[in-house]
């Protein structure tokens, strides 16, 4: 067995055969791998090859958390047992010091004993758990309705300094272990430039709320929740139900049949209006940190 940086595009579609193997409810795309790379400067794949198919991959980035940097090793199921794993955790950690980085974070799937026991084994602990919300839509759902004095709006070009100065405050409040670091907002507001739908929640001309839905991987039948964030002085007032419930409605009304979300396990707030929207839980992922050797 070997294991190589994955460096062309038949590198990265093998890449991303091995991975949705694995992440088998968010599959991706060799597109979506080499989009990332042009947007992440730092962030690097292999692949673990034996006799010459491939068994295993792992990349590693800088994390949103500061000093941290993120890896994901994934092992094919008929190949696991056999140190496929352990090779692509040493490649990425020894990447992770070239990065300058401490402490490596990952995510482990809650349901996946084997997975968590791998973790365990090489001192990486629980820090967080962030759980997927599912909602299955109907062909029709209701329009959503905001609370009184609230008017619900496309997203448009010229909300943008608004939404970055809704975001900042969005990301400071984010329940995440380690906080994050700023450079977050510029990642999010790409995401609402790559919507497939965008809503602004306005209250007397200002900007207090916005959510959006993004592409889940390549299932064509499913929508992903980007950020939904409101204004600290509106929250608790029903404008996050209406921005989500405005999501269900215009992905029912445009052909897909599910919405999902992630939300850390510490978001009471967040779970009890998605609860309120019918969404169910779905996995569970375990969000694992270690130090860097």
């Amino acid at each position: 067995m070997i294991v190589r940086e994955a460096t062309s595009d038949a590198d990265y579609d093998a890449w991303t055969c091995v991975r949705n193997r694995v992440e088998l409810r968010n599959p991706t795309t060799g597109e979506d791998l080499r989009k990332a790379l042009r947007l992440g400067p730092d962030l690097r794949h292999w692949l673990a090859e034996d006799h010459g198919e491939p068994v295993g991959c792992a990349f590693v980035n800088r994390s949103s958390v500061p000093g941290r940097a993120f890896v994901l090793p994934r092992v094919a199921p008929e190949a696991r047992g056999r140190g496929v794993g352990s090779e692509l955790l040493a490649v990425a950690l020894e990447y992770a010091r070239e990065l300058g980085c401490e402490v490596a974070r990952s995510h482990v799937d809650g349901a996946d004993d084997a997975s968590v026991r791998f973790a365990e084994r090489r001192r990486f602990v629980e820090v967080d758990r962030e759980v997927e919300l599912v909602r299955p839509l109907a062909a029709e759902e209701p329009e959503a309705e905001p609370p009184s004095g609230i008017e619900l709006a496309p997203l448009r070009c010229e909300h943008r300094d608004e939404l970055r100065a809704l975001l900042v405050t969005a990301v400071e409040d984010m329940p995440v272990a380690g906080g994050v670091g700023p450079e977050l907002v510029d990642e999010i507001l790409v995401e609402f430039d790559e919507a497939r739908f965008a809503v602004v929640a306005v209250d007397a001309g200002e900007l207090v709320g916005a959510a959006g839905l993004a592409r889940y991987g390549s299932r064509a039948e499913a929508l992903e929740h980007a950020m939904t964030t409101v204004a600290r002085s509106h929250r608790g007032r029903g404008i996050a139900k209406a921005l989500k419930g405005a999501c269900v409605h215009w992905a029912a009304a445009n052909g897909y049949r599910e919405l999902v979300t992630w939300t850390q396990d510490g978001n009471a707030a967040m779970q009890a209006v998605n609860d309120r929207l019918a969404f169910r839980q779905g996995e569970i992922s375990i969000t694992v940190e270690g130090r860097v050797p």
